[in-house]
């Protein structure tokens, strides 16, 4: 029963995007943003959470407050009962705290005069004026949890384009109620730092807000959920000095992960009780922290003129070493070859299988419907792994006319109707399918089948290594990998050019260095929109050609280990010299 309670617990909470704020990061935020007040006479200070939960973050700004803490006005919004009730014991009700139990994102539709999304609360007095300062860790929901009527909603509400997150929508409604010049600090996911979906959001932070200081938490694992954390800190901009924050206007930022290399610590490691003690005086180095060892950056961000371009927080060698190699660099990925998502089915359990041989031959698919797929438990360099003679294949229930992607027609398959019959309840449950008018048997990201015959190198999403490897058997690619193929008229030897860039040392530096989206223990995320930017020597420049060599040597050839190791050592030397190195 017990456990029963704290699943339902957990599940609730990642529903609602609730992960509260540990103490420690609280202070450190609430120091952060009252050491960028300077003077500010005898005003009262507004300060807002608009997702207060059980209150942490605005107990932070009272006990750091000190001097000052008699002018604090404490308003907190929190729409779930529990954590306001919380919040209430912790801070008190009246005077000079408000706690207001309510949807923000509600209120803040009232307050713009726009249609809410959820009726028409009744505007609080407490929120009737501006924030001069707002500490927030808003709820952190995914598109996918949200559900696409609710995401398509809160982007007309609040203007935003692309892949919404409930806490985007946070961000634009906080902001329309925080004063010309007052202070934001904010926990937000870091993915919006690299990802193409949070590029609208890059975007919006540079044009409102003067940034004042950028920290990537990445996994040091400081909340209980699997989130990689970072925090923002910024003033807005007033309505008569808008712009775009620009190269000129460099932000300072930490970024700080775990250690690869675990046990004792160098030397020349610093010190440090905590995470956010590291965070108080923060230099470029190492660190050891309750047992932990920690690599930290420190610098300046320049922010692209581009937001699509993530923002990569370097050093100014490690910015100098991007450059040189994008310099020699003659192309990238991109403009040689098309970088495709894998298979969604949505539905894996129904489409996918190792057994089909198992089932009663009246619904057993058809053979011509079933393929070979490619997963990430083959990803190795070079060549696919198979771990065993039992390989899964894909019921692929799309066919191409003429080059034109349509379902099959069932009546064509009985046997394979027949099975797709027997879990027809689960396949018609896919609302999003039924919702985009296609077939209730269809695979939702199906790709192109006349692609699959192509040559063409998979490497998996998320890997601690760099693990491409070419394929020239027509298998399909599942949706744990992405696949690349060459662009019409580009001759097949830059597809092994592509190869041996990938999967070299050099290329996996570049990957962190610029792109910069780590998971939990090192693993990269090898998403389409980094590996197409991934930049490629002349392919008419003699280390290009060997490289193309070398990597069918090792693709048809399957040397033995000791070859292997030769061929890979010339391998690293000669991409090298291809950049200049």
């Amino acid at each position: 029963m017990m456990q029963a309670r704290k699943k339902e617990k957990v599940r609730k909470r990642k529903v609602a995007g609730a992960h509260f704020t540990p103490s420690e990061l609280a202070t450190f935020i609430a120091d952060r943003l009252l050491g960028q007040l300077g003077q500010t006479g005898e005003q009262s200070l507004r300060v807002l959470d608009p997702s207060c939960g059980d209150g942490e973050l605005l107990l932070a700004m009272q006990r750091s407050a000190r001097g000052i803490r008699d002018r604090l006005i404490l308003i907190g919004v929190e729409a779930d009962g529990e954590s306001l009730k919380r919040a209430e014991q912790r801070l008190g009700k009246g005077g000079d705290v408000h706690l207001i139990p309510g949807d923000f994102l509600a209120l803040t539709s009232r307050m713009n005069g726009q249609p809410s999304l959820f009726g028409n609360p009744p505007l609080p007095p407490a929120l009737q004026f501006p924030a001069d300062v707002i500490i927030a860790n808003p709820p952190y929901v995914r598109t996918q949890i949200l559900g696409a009527a609710k995401s398509q909603a809160l982007s007309r509400t609040f203007g935003l384009t692309g892949r919404v997150d409930l806490y985007h929508a946070f961000v634009v409604a906080m902001t329309s109620h925080l004063a010309c010049d007052g202070l934001l600090g904010i926990i937000t996911s870091n993915r919006f730092l690299t990802t193409r979906g949070g590029a609208s959001l890059r975007e919006f932070f540079a044009r409102e807000y003067r940034l004042v200081e950028v920290v990537d938490l990445g996994d040091t694992k400081l909340f209980e959920a699997a989130v990689l954390p970072a925090v923002l800190f910024g003033r807005r901009r007033c309505p008569n000095r808008t712009g775009i924050t620009t190269r000129s206007e460099a932000v300072p930022f930490i970024r700080i992960y775990e250690s690869l290399q675990q046990g004792a610590a160098p030397a020349s490691a610093h010190s440090s009780a905590s995470v956010c003690g590291i965070l108080e005086s923060a230099k470029t180095g190492h660190y050891l922290a309750n047992g932990r060892r920690y690599d930290v950056t420190v610098g300046h961000l320049p922010i692209p003129s581009n937001h699509t371009d993530p923002w990569a927080m370097v050093t100014d060698e490690e910015r100098s070493w991007l450059k040189k190699v994008e310099f020699s660099a003659a192309h990238r990925v991109g403009d040689l070859a098309k970088v495709r998502v894998g298979i969604k089915t949505t539905a894996d359990s129904v489409f996918i299988r190792p057994d089909w041989d198992q089932l009663p031959e009246n619904i057993r698919p058809e053979s011509e419907l079933l393929r070979p797929l490619l997963s990430q438990d083959n990803a190795a360099r070079w060549r696919a792994f198979h771990k065993d003679k039992s390989r899964r294949l894909i019921l692929y229930p799309h066919t191409s006319d003429h080059g034109r992607r349509s379902p099959i027609d069932l009546d064509r398959y009985p046997r394979a109707s027949a099975y797709l019959e027997l879990h027809r309840k689960q396949l018609e449950g896919r609302e999003y399918v039924r919702e985009a008018g296609r077939n209730w048997y269809e695979i939702w990201v199906p790709q192109d089948p006349d692609a699959w015959e192509l040559p063409k190198l998979v490497f998996p999403d998320i890997s601690l290594e760099p693990r491409f490897f070419h394929d020239s058997n027509g298998c399909l690619v599942d949706g744990n990998c992405y696949w690349i193929t060459l662009l019409r008229g580009i001759d097949e030897d830059a597809l092994f050019v592509i190869l041996a860039a990938a999967n070299s040392r050099l290329m996996a530096i570049y990957h962190d260095l610029a792109f910069q989206n780590k998971l939990y223990s090192g693993r990269r995320r090898h998403l389409t929109q980094y590996v197409a930017k991934y930049p490629l020597p002349r392919l008419d420049s003699p280390e290009a050609k060997r490289l193309a060599f070398l990597g069918r040597c090792l693709v048809f050839d399957n040397p033995n280990a000791g070859d292997k190791e030769h061929i890979e050592q010339e391998m690293e030397s000669v991409t090298a010299r291809g950049y200049g190195l």
